[in-house]
Parts: structure tokens; C-alpha cells; sequence
């Protein structure tokens, strides 16, 4: 077998069985009216500190709830809740530097992002 072919085979594979990554952080805010929830990212990225997550259902993780998901996962995300192994399903809305910014621009039928603190 030729070696370019090989070599073409084997980054073929490789980009298409991309590994999840597990990751954990907390829920910092929770606003059951809408079904939104804001996650503390791990560190690496301070433009992307947080991430704004879209329910699927109504079970939500509640705030202070430690979470474990895939942080590589783009828009469906499945996170287990860490002390209890309650899981839950959630669509990955956007990141941001901070949980106010998050807050500030989630949907506007979120009550909780009226109130001041």
C-alpha cells in the first residue's frame, strides 16, 4: 500500500473519531421560567468562562449543582449532575466571559434576568 494512502487513511480516521472530553463545573444560574441554565467552564479560555444552556426538558439542573459533561459536544449536550447521577439534556445556546453577560442576554422570557443584584 502506498504511504501517502496510509497516512491519508489514518487522518481520515483520526478527525472523525474525535474523543469526547469530559468536563465539570457548576451551575451559576438557573431560571426555571424559561428553562435556562448558565455552567462555569473549566479554565482555559476568559472569553468563554460561561456557558448559556437551553433545557430540553423540563428537569433543569439547579444552581450549585455540580455538572460533568462533554465539552466538546456543539449544540446537544447531555450532563450528569455529579452527586446524584440525575442526567439531563441540554442544547448549548452560547459562551461568554461572564455569568452577567450570559444573564443579560438570554431570551427575554426569562424572568430572572430582570432582577438586579
Amino acid at each position: 500500500m502506498n504511504p501517502g494512502t496510509i497516512f491519508l487513511t489514518f487522518a481520515t480516521t483520526l478527525l472523525t473519531s474525535a474523543a469526547a472530553i469530559s468536563a465539570e463545573g457548576p451551575v451559576v444560574w438557573a431560571d426555571t421560567t424559561c428553562d435556562y441554565v448558565i455552567i462555569q467552564l473549566p479554565e482555559g479560555n476568559p472569553d468563554e468562562a460561561f456557558g448559556l444552556y437551553k433545557s430540553k426538558t423540563k428537569l433543569m439542573p439547579k444552581v450549585v449543582d455540580i455538572v460533568v459533561f462533554d465539552i466538546l459536544a456543539a449544540f446537544d449536550v447531555e450532563v450528569t449532575e455529579k452527586a446524584s447521577g440525575q442526567k439531563y439534556s441540554l442544547f448549548h445556546w452560547a459562551n461568554g466571559k461572564s455569568r452577567e453577560t450570559l444573564v443579560r442576554h438570554s431570551p427575554v422570557q426569562c424572568a430572572s434576568r430582570y432582577k438586579k443584584e
